[in-house]
């Protein structure tokens, strides 16, 4: 009785998340959605004796199949404790910061680092491979207790084993300031340099929004003939906060892109242009925007709205290809909660490319090296710097 329960209470959550996802995610074809479907149900019948971690983890495997950067299923409630001493993924490599030197790190508890990260790369679908890799490494570097881990670094062309803690986000000694968000400066007497990490609309300092920080820094900057606009830390947020400071670049309402969103009941897509609208003063500067792989969802709306108009030229990595508009849902099982992300649409530029998967390459593209790493150099900043130099 008990075991017929158990997995009548795991049908339920899978039907919960199939109705979500298929009347919500934004599907090429019927067949597709189909195809989804049947895998689903399978998945309810075929559970057997697994284990519930086992068999939530087929579900994000199956979800993970969608290929879509803003489609996945959290549990919720969840304490999550992260490494002390974060790793970066930068020219083909992990890194890690140890006593001021930036050293490559090779192995986890005695695995290839590589092979950690391809493992969690299963349960997340959707986005460039450079995205995935970053993302994959952000599930890797948490963890639900607090414990020390051995990392294999080179040093000296030599492996060598340091220890690094999972400690509470609250142990970091680095003060939450709007500088953490949003901060501006001036390079020299003719560029300024911005530099935005988040659209969200949940920031907020004495009750401003991104958008007004974005608004006081670029008055900082008001003698800047040319701009540099880094998002390239920026994952998103609230696309309305990024059309803000767009806008100020445009004197009439300019197309961006498309997006094809599902309707209730409807199989086909319904198709929605989307338009920059001036706002604010209009601001007569040359731009150049900063990318990378961590770009994604509103911010790469952002980067469309100054690049595929004509406003920025961009410079660095193309970026991390994903924005839905998702819709939460939560779902319940054996007493724990789960929230299902959907997306909702599929999102083209204006040269009709589409966005998830492919993210947008830049119009100047810039190689990290592993140099760049360990010096600490900044190889992007510089090109832009390089660029507004000769191109004046």
């Amino acid at each position: 009785m008990v075991e017929n329960t158990e997995k009548q209470e795991r049908t339920v959550f899978t039907d919960g998340i199939r109705q979500a996802i298929v009347g919500t995610f934004p599907f090429d074809s019927v067949e597709q959605r189909d195809i989804f479907s049947n895998t689903l149900e399978s998945l309810a019948q075929d559970c057997g004796d697994l284990p519930d971690v086992e068999f939530i983890r087929n579900i994000r495997f199956t979800l993970a199949s969608l290929e879509n950067a803003h489609t996945h299923l959290e549990e919720e409630g969840v304490v999550k404790y992260y490494l002390e001493r974060p790793i970066i993924y930068k020219a083909g490599k992990f890194w890690i910061e140890d006593n001021g030197v930036t050293v490559e790190v090779v192995s986890m508890q005695g695995v290839a680092i590589e092979d950690l990260v391809k493992e969690k790369m299963k349960e997340r679908g959707g986005g460039t491979t450079e995205y995935k890799i970053n993302r994959a490494l952000r599930s890797l570097l948490s963890s639900e207790i607090v414990h020390s881990v051995v990392l294999g670094v080179i040093k000296e062309n030599e492996v060598f084993d340091i220890v690094v803690r999972f400690v509470d986000e609250g142990e970091s000694t680095v003060p939450v300031t709007s500088k953490r968000f949003v901060s501006g400066k001036m390079l020299d007497q003719h560029i300024g340099y911005l530099r935005i990490k988040s659209w969200s609309g949940r920031v907020s300092f004495d009750g401003k929004t991104v958008a007004d920080l974005v608004e006081e820094e670029l008055e900082a900057l008001g003698a800047a003939k040319f701009l540099i606009l880094d998002v390239r830390e920026n994952g998103g947020g609230d696309s309305p906060l990024a059309e803000k400071l767009a806008g100020r670049f445009v004197k009439k309402a300019t197309p961006y892109g498309t997006v094809f969103k599902r309707q209730a009941s409807q199989d086909e897509l319904v198709r929605s242009e989307l338009e920059l609208k001036p706002q604010g003063s209009f601001l007569d500067k040359k731009v150049v925007v900063l990318t990378g792989p961590k770009c994604l969802s509103s911010n790469e709306m952002f980067i469309m709205m100054m690049k595929d108009t004509g406003i920025a030229v961009t410079i660095g990595q193309t970026t991390g290809g994903g924005s839905g508009n998702p819709k939460s849902f939560e779902i319940a099982l054996q007493g724990k909660t789960y929230t299902l992300k959907v997306s909702s649409w599929s999102m083209m530029r204006n040269n009709g490319d589409r966005l998830e998967s492919i993210g947008i390459e830049p119009d100047v593209s810039v190689a990290i090296t592993a140099e760049d790493v360990v010096q600490h150099r900044d190889a992007v900043l510089e090109a832009a710097k390089e660029y507004l130099q000769y191109n004046r």
